[in-house]
């Protein structure tokens, strides 16, 4: 499996794209390996990508083990923050229920359609909540192609 990662220092996180869905232990050396470097520092945050292909297998199991090592990280490193990025609506779906798992723990974790939107958030990473609109995110970019009216999924206000 060929992964990388780079640490953007400037923008103060570290993008991680995958040609292929890792396992979880791949997913963990790679962030170890991304933590020991000397450019990485306490408080970074993450930007999970990768190749735009079939949905990730990704299991309830999985998503558990990914946010205890998530928690344990931010036990290490401080909290932090996590935008996945999602190519289609299986792969959003199943990181909502990691971002929804998320809740009240030290870590912050959000669903995107777009790289663009995930590093704008990354900014400043703030928890969604149904009730706020403060970012542009949940609604998909006008160059997204799976927005809810494409998927013919009713949206409020839409018609």
């Amino acid at each position: 499996m060929h992964t990388v990662y780079r640490i953007d220092a400037a923008r103060g996180f570290v993008a991680l794209y995958w040609i292929e869905f890792p396992c979880a232990a791949q997913l963990r050396d790679v962030v170890e390996a991304a933590v020991a470097n000397p450019e990485f520092k306490p408080g970074m945050n993450f930007l999970w990508d990768r190749k735009p292909g079939a949905a990730n297998p990704a299991s309830v199991e999985f998503l558990r083990e990914m946010l205890y090592f998530f928690q344990m990280l931010a036990e290490r490193v401080g909290p932090h923050s996590w935008a996945i990025v999602c190519h289609n609506p299986a792969d959003f779906g199943r990181a909502r229920a990691l971002e929804a798992m998320s809740d009240g723990t030290k870590i912050t974790i959000r669903a995107f359609h777009s790289t663009g939107d995930a590093e704008e958030w990354l900014r400043n990473p703030i928890r969604y909540d149904s009730g706020v609109v403060e970012f542009p995110a949940r609604n998909p970019s006008l160059l997204n192609r799976f927005s809810p009216r494409s998927l013919g999924v009713w949206a409020p206000g839409r018609r």
